[in-house]
This record gives C-alpha cells, sequence and structure tokens, in this order.
C-alpha cells in the first residue's frame, strides 16, 4: 500500500484508530462458547463435495454433505460473534497504562494494543476452527450461499431420497430469493399437490437473517390498509431487528475480509500494515449497510434503508396520535438529514401541535439511532482519510454522508460522484419506464362497433388503452343480473367479504361456477356462456390491438362486483383496491417491482370490462411507479375496456366506490401455457360433454420430474418445459 505522505499520516490513522476505538467499545452479548469435538472443517470443500456427490447422484452423501456445508457455515458466523463479544476489549488496558509522561511511545502502546486484541481473535477463534476455515471463501462460494444454490440441490437430492418435507422447505428457501426461477416455481407446485405435504413444510430456512424485510412488507402493507397503529407498531420492529442485524453483520468483522499477503509487493512497516488491517475491518463493518438493505435473491440494495424507515415511521406516529413519538422519530431522521426542508417543516408543525407540552417539543433522538449516526460518521471520518493519505480504496455505501467527514483533497472528486450518482439514479427512473414486456400497442382492432378512446398518449403511459363499443346495454344488463344473482361474497379471497377496504363488500363470480349455477337451474344456462364468450372477446381484442409476439392464453377470469356499505362511508380517506402491479411486488420508496411471490408473476396482460356506471367513485386510475403521481383516470361505464400490460409501468388503482354498485369483468392473459385457466378449461370440457361446442386450447398431458437447474445464475426467464399447470386466484383490479 503506497504513502502519499510522510509516515505521520500513518501515526494520526492510529491515533484516530484508537479515539475511535475506545469511544465505541460497549459490552458484549456474552454468547456462550460451542462445545464441539472438533474443529470446523472449511464449509467451501464440504459444499464442494455435496456438489459432486449430487452429480455422482449419491443422494444420500450429497444431503449430508450439502447439509453439513450450510450448518457449518452457520457454526462459524456464531463462532465469530462469540469472538468479537469475547475480545471487545481485549488490550484496552494497554490503552490506559499510557500517561502523559509516556506519551511519546503512544504509537508503541497502540501497535501492542493492536497486537492483543488480534491475538485474543486467534486465540478464540482457533479453539473452534480449523486453520483452513478461517480462510476467506472465493467469490463463487459466496455467490453459491449468496444466491442460497445449496437449496437448489437439496430440493432435488431430498426429492429423490422420498423426504417431501425436507424438500418442500429447500425448494421453498431457494425460491424466496431467485422468484424467477421458474423451474423451481413448479416443482413448489407439483409438492403442494403431492399426498401428505402440507403446507407449513414451506419454511424459509434463513429467514432468521432476513426477518427485517418481512416486517418491512408487513408495515407497508398496514399503511395500505391505514391502519396507522399497527403500522407504529411494525415499524419500529422493523427498525430494531434492521439495527440488530446490521450489528449482527458487523460482529462478522473480526477477521480481514481479504488475505494479506506477507511478503507485500509494496515494502510496508508495521505501523501501515497495523493501518491497511484495522481500515479493511471498519471497511467491511460499513458494508453491513448495503449487506442488510438487500433483500435476498437481490443484485443492489435499497437506498437510505434506515432512513426510509425512519420517515415511514414519523408519519405513521403522527397519524396515530402519538406525537411526541413523530418528533422523537423525526430528530432521529435529521440526524441523517439535518436541512432537510420538509423534515424541518415537519418538526415545526409536531411541536407546534404540542404547545403547551414542552417536555414532548424537547424530546430529542433516539439513543440508538444517535449512536448509529456517530458511530457511521467517526468511521468514515477514518476511512477517507485512509482515502487521501493512505491509498485506501473503499466505497460509502450511504448517500446521507455529510461533506464534512471527507478530507479537502477528495471533496472536489466525492462531489462529482455524488452528484453523478443523483443523475444517475434520475435516469435509472426514467429508463424504468420502459416496458420490456414484448407487448407493443397499437395493432388492428378486429371487432366491429369496438373503437378507440384513449392511447398511450391520451393516458400519459406505455401500453395502455381504452375501448368502447365492447358490449352493448343489454349484454350489461343481462351480466349485472347474473352477478347479482349467482356472485358470491368474498369469491377469490378466501371468503373475505371485504378483503381491501372495510367500506366495502367485495362479490365474485368465475366462469365455472356460473356453469356449475346453470346446470343447477339457478341461473340462465345463456348468461353462463354469455359470460365465457365474453371473455373470448376481450383475448381477440388484446391479442390483436397489443401484437401479442406469441400465443396467448387465459390465466383468469372473475365478474367482481363492490358494492358501498352504508352508514361506513364518512370521512373515508382510503382506496377501493390500493395501487398495485398486476404481476410484481410494487416498492414505491424505490421505485422497483419485485417479481415474486406473492405476485402472480405469470400474468402478461391486463384488462377490465365495465359493465354499469350507476355508481358513485369507482374510477380506475394508473399512477407513475411512486404509487402517488396520478397519471390518467378512466370513468367506467357500460362496455368500456382497459387494458395494459401486467408489468412495473402500469401501476393501477381503483378510487373508493361511496355509494351503489360497482361491477366488471376482470381478465387476465399469460404467454405460459402452463398456467392457463383452469377453471375457465374445465367449465369447456363440460359444455364439450353436453355437447355444446365450445372454443378450447389444445390441452397438455403427461407429469414431468421434478427438476433443478445446476445453478441459480443459469436461471433466465426461459420458458418451463413442465406440462404442469398452476392456479392462482385473486382479484387484482
Amino acid at each position: 500500500m503506497a504513502l502519499h505522505s510522510n509516515s505521520s499520516s500513518v501515526y494520526v490513522a492510529l491515533l484516530f484508530i484508537i479515539n475511535y476505538i475506545c469511544i465505541n467499545v460497549t459490552a458484549g452479548s456474552g454468547l456462550s462458547s460451542e462445545s464441539s469435538s472438533g474443529l470446523l472443517p472449511p464449509y467451501d470443500e464440504l459444499y464442494y463435495r455435496g456438489v459432486r456427490a449430487y452429480f455422482s447422484e449419491d443422494w444420500e452423501r450429497a444431503a449430508e454433505f450439502l447439509e453439513k456445508s450450510i450448518s457449518t457455515r452457520y457454526k462459524l458466523l456464531r463462532i465469530r460473534r462469540k469472538c468479537h463479544d469475547e475480545c471487545l476489549t481485549a488490550g484496552d488496558d494497554k490503552i490506559s497504562e499510557q500517561d502523559k509522561e509516556d506519551m511519546i511511545f503512544w504509537d508503541l502502546g497502540v501497535l501492542e494494543w493492536i497486537q492483543v486484541r488480534a491475538e485474543c481473535v486467534q486465540f478464540c477463534l482457533s479453539r473452534s476452527v480449523s486453520p483452513a476455515a478461517l480462510l476467506p471463501v472465493s467469490s463463487d462460494i459466496e455467490y453459491e450461499f449468496g444466491t442460497r444454490n445449496p437449496y437448489n440441490y437439496l430440493q432435488v437430492t431430498y426429492y429423490k431420497l422420498n423426504k417431501m418435507t425436507k424438500a418442500a422447505s429447500a425448494a421453498h428457501t431457494f425460491f424466496v430469493a431467485n422468484p424467477s426461477h421458474l423451474e423451481m416455481r413448479n416443482n413448489i407446485e407439483k409438492y403442494k399437490r403431492m399426498l401428505g405435504v402440507k403446507e407449513e413444510f414451506f419454511q424459509d430456512r434463513e429467514r432468521e437473517q432476513e426477518q427485517h424485510w418481512e416486517m418491512y412488507d408487513a408495515a407497508i402493507q398496514a399503511e395500505s390498509s391505514s391502519d396507522w397503529l399497527e403500522a407504529v407498531k411494525t415499524w419500529k420492529e422493523c427498525v430494531n431487528e434492521t439495527l440488530k442485524q446490521t450489528e449482527e453483520c458487523r460482529a462478522q468483522c473480526v477477521t480481514a475480509p481479504r488475505v494479506i499477503p506477507e511478503e507485500p509487493v509494496t515494502v510496508q512497516g508495521v505501523y501501515e500494515r497495523a493501518a491497511d488491517l484495522s481500515l479493511s475491518l471498519m471497511s467491511c463493518q460499513q458494508t453491513c449497510v448495503t449487506l442488510v438493505s438487500t433483500r435476498p435473491g437481490r443484485v443492489s440494495a435499497m437506498e437510505d434503508f434506515l432512513p426510509v424507515q425512519l420517515e415511514h415511521l414519523h408519519i405513521a406516529q403522527f397519524k396515530a396520535g402519538d406525537l411526541k413519538g413523530a418528533v422523537e422519530t423525526l430528530r432521529s431522521l435529521l440526524l441523517f438529514y439535518p436541512t432537510d426542508s420538509d423534515n424541518l417543516s415537519n418538526l415545526e408543525l409536531y411541536t407546534q401541535t404540542l404547545e403547551g407540552d414542552a417536555e414532548a417539543q424537547q424530546t430529542g433522538p433516539a439513543a440508538e439511532i444517535s449512536k448509529y449516526v456517530n458511530r457511521a460518521l467517526q468511521e468514515k471520518k477514518l476511512l477517507y482519510f485512509g482515502m487521501a493519505n493512505l491509498d485506501f480504496k473503499f466505497s460509502d455505501p450511504d448517500l446521507w454522508t455529510p461533506e464534512d467527514v471527507v478530507p479537502e483533497s477528495l471533496r472536489e472528486s466525492w462531489r462529482a460522484e455524488k452528484e453523478k450518482l443523483h443523475e444517475k439514479l434520475k435516469q435509472g427512473d426514467k429508463m424504468d419506464e420502459v416496458d420490456d414486456s414484448g407487448f407493443y400497442a397499437g395493432g388492428p382492432i378486429p371487432v366491429a362497433g369496438v373503437s378507440i378512446t384513449l392511447d398511450d398518449q391520451g393516458l400519459n403511459g406505455t401500453n395502455r388503452v381504452v375501448l368502447d363499443g365492447v358490449l352493448s346495454q343489454s349484454e350489461c344488463d343481462r351480466v349485472m343480473q347474473l352477478a347479482t344473482v349467482a356472485a358470491s361474497a368474498g369469491d377469490g379471497y378466501r371468503g373475505r367479504r371485504s378483503p381491501h377496504t372495510p367500506h366495502e363488500k367485495f362479490e365474485g363470480l368465475t366462469v365455472l361456477r356460473a356453469l356449475k349455477l346453470a346446470q343447477g337451474g339457478l341461473v340462465n344456462q345463456s348468461d353462463a356462456r354469455l359470460l365465457h364468450g365474453i371473455g373470448e372477446t376481450v383475448k381477440e381484442l388484446m391479442d390483436s390491438y397489443f401484437r401479442t409476439p406469441s400465443l396467448l392464453y387465459f390465466a383468469y377470469t372473475h365478474l367482481v362486483c363492490r358494492s358501498a356499505i352504508r352508514g361506513h362511508q364518512e370521512g373515508r380517506s382510503d382506496l377501493s383496491h390500493p395501487v398495485h402491479v398486476d404481476n410484481c411486488i410494487l416498492e414505491p420508496e424505490s421505485r422497483k417491482c419485485w417479481r415474486e411471490a406473492p405476485a402472480f408473476t405469470h400474468r402478461d396482460l391486463s384488462a377490465v370490462l365495465y359493465l354499469n356506471d350507476d355508481f358513485d367513485g369507482g374510477n380506475f386510475f394508473f399512477t407513475d411507479r411512486d404509487a402517488k403521481t396520478v397519471t390518467a383516470t378512466v370513468k367506467p361505464k357500460c362496455g368500456r375496456l382497459v387494458g395494459f400490460t401486467s408489468g412495473p409501468v402500469n401501476p393501477h388503482g381503483v378510487t373508493a366506490v361511496t355509494k351503489g354498485r360497482r361491477c366488471a369483468l376482470a381478465l387476465w392473459f399469460t404467454t405460459e401455457k402452463h398456467h392457463k385457466d383452469m377453471e375457465r378449461e374445465e367449465a369447456e370440457d363440460l359444455w364439450a360433454a353436453d355437447g355444446q361446442s365450445v372454443v378450447k386450447d389444445e390441452k397438455a398431458d403427461g407429469e414431468s420430474a421434478v427438476k433443478s437447474a445446476r445453478s441459480g445464475r443459469s436461471q433466465g426467464k426461459e420458458k418451463s418445459k413442465d406440462r404442469e399447470r398452476v392456479t392462482g386466484r385473486r382479484d387484482e383490479l
């Protein structure tokens, strides 16, 4: 490591380091030492053995070594945590022994302190871990475990061994981090249909390290339901769990994250090597910000993950009436962005509202957030000092880092880099609006009497259309009457009458249920066939207008009605259906949309055909990815069809139905044959059995074995050869 200045820079670095560590030393957790009959072997070697056994189809040994590699890695993490806690104060007495008369020899005291702590860690690790296991693993191994690929191998291994409980758990654990892995998704569906396989078998074995993401999603859900008390509770849990996971991650940085060569290329003295080691460990701890804010299987982290949570929390506290808590949280947020005008305005609002309660007005930031920020700032000062004077490489994980921690010599390049990053984020937002679905709006309208009312330009978006004249008034009336007679409360939502809002009753009806009711004489057979035929018309329109790149299949058809509940509309501020995307999970804060369960990732095109307009509210609307900026609104009326691609360029929702009953036919289409609507096919089969001709897709038969790709990284969006069909039931329009 080359020096840019004289050796005094190293002395200053060591002085900063000792000052930082003395300030931040806290008591450890006291985790007890593991008892083991032998030393832990390298988990990467165990993994290689398991993979070799897998490809040799030696299933018993494959299961043994793959499981050992996972458990050994987990034990190594626990041992590192234990050694971190045991050696947290090692060598501190060497510093305290330095008095003013001996300050001329302070550097020797620092070196002795570093050596004592290093020896403590080395001795602690050597009691439980073999020398080979102490070496850093390769980036390939880190990738394999980061993408949970050992579970990919394990699910097939356990399937071959007929251990379905373990196979289901391994499959689910892998799928959580690889939601676009089509074969694994199909495998999971097969496991669910197997005799004796229960829902509780599908457990995420890595859940302990990712609980903060569960809490994050739960808090977002509580907000969308305007359940502010629950939102406050869950956001607090999320913040605390994020801090806990950050500490767990930092505790792993007790050893150098890279091998420091015994004979460096450039000649270094003991001080330079000590500074290099200390800065490396500190940089490792800073990297935890990125690791904790990255979802399982994701490539990039959520920017400002902790500040974003605090922003959500103070708003939820305000809406829940906890103004004192909101002040504390907002002051905590201001530690990250002290000059943010919006936050300062909010703080003024909160304190004015609390007029008369001096104690609440003076509430300071949360102690744990203050400690987090202060520690981060001290580390950043040291690391930037190392960059400026010791040629140390450091990538700052935070956007909120203030300029004054950056040395003057680096500030110009730091500002340029920061501006470039912000510009990249803005450009990324714009680029995200490009629809890569393969569908292109603007095709012909093949049905007579149907006209284009609004296209992409009129709807301010991409791959959107409003068509009028799809149904006549008499057809709308017939389907409305069918819904009145046959639709059941909570259909598609396990009987929940109000799945989206407590202010409305939700009812639904499928083509198959309509047919069965017709066979029982409860509804007219002609009305059931009309419902089926309308779907065929919509499919023809969607297929033609969006110029489908391959064959298009029905994914789900659902006649849905939303009725305002009398006496429950006053002061209402929620939506009939919150803003969402049909085939991915929208995350408005990051403007990302995660294509993973529970979203219906196979859906490609969406359509909603309206039947009436004699109600108040209930307008369909498109938004930007922030789920707030409305880009277009569509007022329902008989025969009006809204069509669009199901992906992230088309977030949408429904405004509150405050009076009357709003009915529409919702349809989704897919290009994946094995995701065809099974209920619709069953209805067509029943009609065919009665001698009534229907348009019907060719059926596939046969059962394919459970499959696995050899690596998680080899899976793109290729089509699965599996002919099993997977069905999903939930209205999303």
